[in-house]
Parts: structure tokens; C-alpha cells; sequence
């Protein structure tokens, strides 16, 4: 009984400070801008520059080298910020092929992530994990490879006791309330709504989101021994490769970006960072109940 004594005491631990506080890690900074691309040949050469340190981390032997690199991870992900903006904006975005973005009818685009891998780095793929049912779903093949009971035990322990979510909420609130006091202060003073501001707001949350996530997945890893890091990514690998699809702008980016304002500058973001933080206090428990019992068994 002394292992699940010490589980339920850690989760019990982290939900704690979970509650408690929450990290003044990233307040909304107004002189950052997000990445625009006005043309395919300004987005070529920025994938080009993310293809060529993909491959050459492919080459490591680490098999999360690239996500270790946060350097090399910001960059993809402000490159592929710049691509979902582009497609926003109505950019065209022509003669891509050959990095994968092939433009379908009505404006969407499509990647076939088999033949260009570059497009979901090992962070992403990872994501699937975090579903307790796809995790069970993906034991015995992991035991085909290799996984033994307590490696089967150290991922899902990490699992339980850890959720990018939770990151992204405690260093996310505050980015959201210092968002929304500029804006709630420049309606006062009879402003009118900065859009360039909304853009930069979702530029950061949606950098502060992908660096959680790196993070996650690298901790991940690290609770595995280097041969089942291997195994893990070879069965992600595999059998996993699907399309990757982006949709057609709804409308015009101003009036999305006027619509993602609203709940800031109405207050409604506290009722939702409220539910929020319920649902992810659930989620931890449930994670940790689920792994309890199988600890018992």
C-alpha cells in the first residue's frame, strides 16, 4: 500500500498548488507582434528555415531532440501561427507543394503529415496521450515493443500527475487579466478597440500554449528510460500519420478578432477562468482515480 499512498499523496499535492497560485509568468506585453506573412515566397523562406532544423534533429539520436531545442520549437510555432494567420487574412498561398500546404477547394489547405512529418513534431503527436482511453488502447503494442510493467507504470503515473492544461491556465491567467485591464481601461477612456492589440493577445496566447505543451512532452520522455523513448516514438511513427487539415477563414479577421474581445471586455473571461479551473481539477482527479486503479488491482 505504500506506492498508492505516495500517488495519492503527490496528485493531492500538485491539485494543492494547482489552487493555490497561480504563476505571474506572463503578463500581456503590447510591444510584441505577432507574425504576419503577406505572400507565399515571405512563408517559403520561413519553411525552409523549420524544414532544415527539423532534419537536421531528425539525424540525433535523441528522439526528442527537437522538442528539447526551445529555440528551434518557437520557431515552428510562431511559423505555423503565421500560416493560420495568412489563411485568416485570404493570403494566397500558392506553389507550396513542396513543403506539404496544398491548397484545396474553397479556400482550405491540406498536409499530408506521412510524407511531411515536419508539420507534427513529436510534442504533438504525443497529445494523444493524454486521453486515459487511447492510452489503454495503445498498451499491448507498447508491451510489444518492449514496455515493461514499470515503464508502463512511469508513463502513466506521469500522465496522471501531469497536464499541460493546468500550465497553461496558472501562466495563462495572468497574460487574460493584464489583457483585460488595457482594454477595459481604454474603453473607459473612450478608445476605440486596438485590433492589432487582439491580434497580439492571441499571438502570445497561443505561443505561452505551445511552449506548455513542449514542456509536457519533454517531461514526458524523460520519465522513460532512452530505449522506450525510441519504442514510444517508432509506434507514434508507424501507425499514426493521417492529414492535416486547415479550414477556410470564416470571415474577415477583423470582425473575428472583435469577437474574441467581447468576453475580455464584458467580464465574462472571469466565468470562464472560473469553469475552467473546475474542469481541470476533475480531469486531475479523474486521471488520478483511474491510475489508482490499477495500482490496486
Amino acid at each position: 500500500m505504500e506506492e498508492p499512498i505516495r500517488l495519492i499523496a503527490s496528485v493531492t499535492a500538485l491539485l494543492a498548488l494547482f489552487m493555490a497560485c497561480h504563476t505571474p509568468a506572463a503578463p500581456f506585453d503590447e510591444k510584441a507582434k505577432a507574425p504576419r506573412t503577406t505572400s507565399s515566397q515571405a512563408l517559403r523562406t520561413k519553411l525552409e528555415a523549420h524544414f532544415a532544423t527539423f532534419e537536421r534533429k531528425q539525424q540525433d539520436p535523441d528522439p526528442a531532440a527537437f522538442i528539447r531545442d526551445r529555440a528551434a520549437h518557437q520557431q515552428w510555432s510562431e511559423l505555423y501561427f503565421a500560416v493560420q494567420l495568412a489563411m485568416d487574412e485570404k493570403v494566397p498561398l500558392k506553389d507550396l507543394e513542396v513543403f506539404g500546404l496544398v491548397a484545396k477547394p474553397e479556400g482550405r489547405y491540406a498536409v499530408d503529415l506521412s510524407s511531411f512529418p515536419q508539420w507534427e513534431p513529436l510534442d504533438s503527436r504525443l497529445s494523444k496521450l493524454r486521453n486515459e482511453e487511447v492510452v489503454a488502447s495503445y498498451l499491448p503494442a507498447l508491451e510489444a515493443r518492449g514496455f515493461r510493467a514499470e515503464d508502463i507504470g512511469a508513463l502513466q503515473t506521469y500522465l496522471a500527475n501531469n497536464d499541460p492544461d493546468t500550465a497553461i491556465y496558472s501562466e495563462g491567467r495572468q497574460l487574460v487579466e493584464t489583457f483585460a485591464r488595457r482594454l477595459q481601461g481604454q474603453r473607459k477612456a473612450g478608445q476605440k478597440l486596438n485590433l492589432q492589440e487582439v491580434l497580439a493577445y492571441r499571438y502570445q496566447k497561443s505561443m505561452l500554449r505551445s511552449e506548455a505543451r513542449r514542456r509536457w512532452a519533454v517531461g514526458l520522455m524523460d520519465a522513460l528510460d532512452n530505449q522506450r523513448q525510441r519504442a514510444l516514438v517508432s509506434f507514434l511513427d508507424e501507425g499514426f500519420q493521417s492529414e492535416m487539415l486547415f479550414g477556410a477563414a470564416s470571415g474577415p479577421i477583423e470582425a473575428t478578432l472583435e469577437q474574441e474581445a467581447q468576453p475580455i471586455l464584458s467580464g465574462e473571461y472571469a466565468e470562464i477562468i472560473r469553469s475552467e479551473e473546475v474542469r481541470l481539477r476533475q480531469r486531475m482527479q479523474r486521471r488520478s482515480q483511474k491510475l489508482m486503479e490499477g495500482e490496486l488491482r
